[in-house]
């Protein structure tokens, strides 16, 4: 399969949050739980797949260093522009993940990486790679698309279909481009091999079905998200899990 292609001219992807509000909302609730809580003008971060810069409004509240890669130029652009109406001085960086530490001039003390996972067939490559960017004792903030959140599991033992627990990796592409639900303890077994050590986790998103956000205000439909969050963490409730990754070791 290939990547899905951000720098084509009719694409916009700006467009595809119109709608998702509660999603976006419930990512911030999630990131500004993991991320440092005061500002350091000397801490920095990047933001790896960061495309427009949707997340810097939520980077500016901890960080002084920011910057962000993608191997999207499109994306990029938008990006120096949203920080721009910010009044944040960004760096940009286009590139592929897989080849990031030959890309980038320095080490970080953190790097995130949000709703880029299911693009990526080859996590080892990808988390070696961010392990090598990071400062020692750095952190590695990391959402994966979860393949066994509470409708999937459903929906497949209706089916009786109980191969689906297994820890590998499953397509949900609807056209030929890379986009993977990953098993969460697969994710984890990689990332303990790639050097790292989760440090904490949430369940993101865990009310997305339609039904819920029509039914529910938007307001207590964040207060609920952002009060299970840690709790539903431990069953792998909702589409998105997020993760707090501390380096521990170095990758060669």
């Amino acid at each position: 399969m290939v990547g899905a292609d951000y720098n084509d001219k009719n694409y916009d992807y700006t467009k595809y949050w119109e709608g998702r509000d509660y999603e976006n909302a419930s990512e911030v609730i999630a990131l500004k739980k993991l991320l440092p809580k005061n500002f350091n003008k000397d801490r920095s971060i990047i933001d790896v797949g960061g495309g427009f810069g949707r997340l810097l409004s939520v980077f500016k509240d901890s960080f002084g260093d920011i910057s962000i890669f993608d191997y999207s130029v499109k994306l990029l652009e938008a990006a120096t522009k949203n920080a721009k109406n910010l009044g944040l001085s960004i760096n940009t960086i286009n590139g592929d993940v897989y080849n990031i530490s030959n890309l980038v001039d320095k080490k970080y003390d953190y790097v995130s990486m949000i709703r880029v996972s299911h693009h990526l067939e080859d996590l080892n490559k990808a988390f070696e790679e961010i392990n090598k960017i990071l400062k020692e004792d750095g952190i590695f903030i990391l959402e994966v698309a979860n393949k066994v959140h509470f409708k999937s599991i459903v929906v497949n033992l209706l089916k009786f279909n109980f191969k689906y627990l297994k820890k590998d990796s499953v397509s949900v592409a609807s056209k030929d481009v890379a986009f993977l639900n990953h098993h969460p303890k697969y994710v984890e077994d990689i990332l303990k091999d790639s050097g790292f050590v989760v440090e904490d986790k949430l369940s993101v998103s865990n009310f997305r079905l339609a039904v819920f956000k029509k039914l529910i205000p938007f307001n207590l439909l964040l207060r609920l998200e952002d009060f299970l969050q840690k709790m539903l963490s431990f069953i792998y409730f909702g589409p998105s899990i997020f993760y707090r990754i501390k380096k521990v070791n170095e990758v060669e």
